[in-house]
């Protein structure tokens, strides 16, 4: 086998020997420049220059402004780096967003111009009188008006359209208009510089169930819920002011109770059960913790349980229904006569009043709190009841409780009443 050719120039030597480089021919420099360059404008000349490098006085602009040397060199002023662009919510803006509300489930007599309030009512002033609907109506007018209300006004508008609604039962009004907030938690929401969410708290804890139930998927609220005790956990870890920390200790307890409620409205109420026992404090009780508990065992028909949570707490005023709940309506009504007088105590001696035969007394004291102003929804849904159950002319005994109740709220001041209220 033949060895292949040397490539080198001279065949006469033998030994092995590394080409000399002089002969090849030198390639020439790019013409870059960059910031190791001598000729950049960026570059510190080196006090070891060669000497016969010399640069001509030509290529040296010469400043044409004059410097007195009585007055130092300013130097240039320190600037603040440009504040970072303002987000854009005008997705929450748009019109098609917020339902109209329509008068129809009110009754006739609300729907007068002398029940409703001047349009130019402030908002809080709406909501001082419980003028629901009109702060409601109000609310989206002001989203949906130019000019764009900045963040600071938008959020807490939004969250007023969102509550109002819930409080007029427009639930699915107020679940649909939710979904343009989207993900509450996503970094879109985030403060540039502190990396807080910029929503309200409140909010967020609102449009978590309305989402919930605007989407049909209760497990979807139950996480919501989580996701927002995981961050006030990491709050209370942060917080070095006493008063800050207790805020969102506060703020976790309630979201345990939003948990429940949740499990609840899913119909899983034994999960709702094991929620709250598994809140317990290791040491002491909490007090409204164990009343709420006893109220979910009493909802599940665990009465001995909910005794067992009220033994040694000092809500008093939830023992009678315990024996409201094993049938023992005229011990109730004894334990509701000893209790202070209360709207909610007195409502409770009606209905058992009414289980133990006596109507009249009932009706009594049911229309001693319409008189008195008081006309929440309980109290005009249990006196339409009773006049439904008790007379023939239940629908004019009702058209003149609703006749009675707008009067009283038109003298007193107060938010309209729906047809649902008044069973009509």
């Amino acid at each position: 086998m033949t060895s292949p050719q040397r490539l080198e120039g001279s065949s006469t030597s033998k030994r092995h020997s590394r080409n000399a480089s002089y002969n090849r021919a030198p390639l020439a420099r790019r013409m870059t420049k960059g910031p190791l360059d001598s000729d950049d404008p960026l570059a510190v000349q080196s006090p070891q220059t060669p000497s016969h490098v010399t640069i001509e006085a030509a290529n040296i602009p010469i400043p044409t402004t004059s410097f007195s040397p009585e007055r130092p060199f300013a130097q240039p002023a320190v600037t603040a780096p440009p504040p970072p662009p303002s987000k854009d919510f005008t997705y929450l803006l748009r019109p098609d967003i917020y339902h109209p509300l329509s008068q129809l489930d009110l009754p006739s007599q609300f729907r007068t111009p002398k029940r409703q309030p001047p349009p130019s009512t402030p908002t809080p002033t709406l909501l001082a009188n419980h003028n629901f609907r009109s702060a409601a109506t109000a609310a989206a007018l002001r989203l949906c008006t130019p000019p764009a209300p900045p963040p600071n006004e938008l959020f807490p508008l939004l969250y007023t359209r969102l509550a109002c609604l819930t409080l007029i039962s427009h639930l699915p009004f107020a679940a649909e208009e939710s979904k343009a907030l989207q993900d509450i938690n996503s970094p879109f929401y985030r403060d540039e510089v502190t990396g807080k969410n910029i929503l309200p708290w409140e909010l967020r804890v609102l449009a978590v169930r309305l989402q919930g139930v605007g989407y049909g998927d209760g497990r979807r609220g139950v996480g919501g819920y989580y996701d927002l005790a995981r961050e006030a956990r990491a709050e209370v870890k942060k917080a070095v002011d006493p008063e800050e920390t207790r805020k969102w200790q506060e703020r976790l307890k309630e979201l345990g109770l939003c948990v429940a409620n949740a499990l609840t409205e899913m119909g899983d109420a034994a999960a709702a059960v094991r929620h709250l026992e598994s809140l317990r404090p290791k040491t002491g009780k909490d007090e409204v913790l164990e009343g709420r508990l006893a109220l979910l065992y009493i909802h599940v028909g665990n009465v001995d349980a909910a005794r067992q949570c009220l033994s040694d707490t000092s809500a008093s005023d939830l023992r009678p229904l315990l024996s409201m709940a094993d049938g023992r309506y005229a011990d109730a009504v004894e334990e509701w006569n000893a209790l202070p007088s209360s709207d909610l105590a007195t409502q409770n001696l009606a209905v058992c009043l009414f289980y133990t035969g006596e109507v009249d007394k009932t009706l009594e004291l049911l229309d001693q709190l319409v008189e008195k102003g008081r006309s929440f929804h309980a109290l005009t849904f249990n006196l339409a009841t009773v006049y439904e159950l008790c007379s023939e002319k239940g629908s004019q005994k009702k058209e003149e409780l609703v006749e009675r109740v707008s009067k009283r709220i038109g003298e007193t001041g107060g938010g309209e009443r729906g047809v649902v209220d008044f069973k009509l």
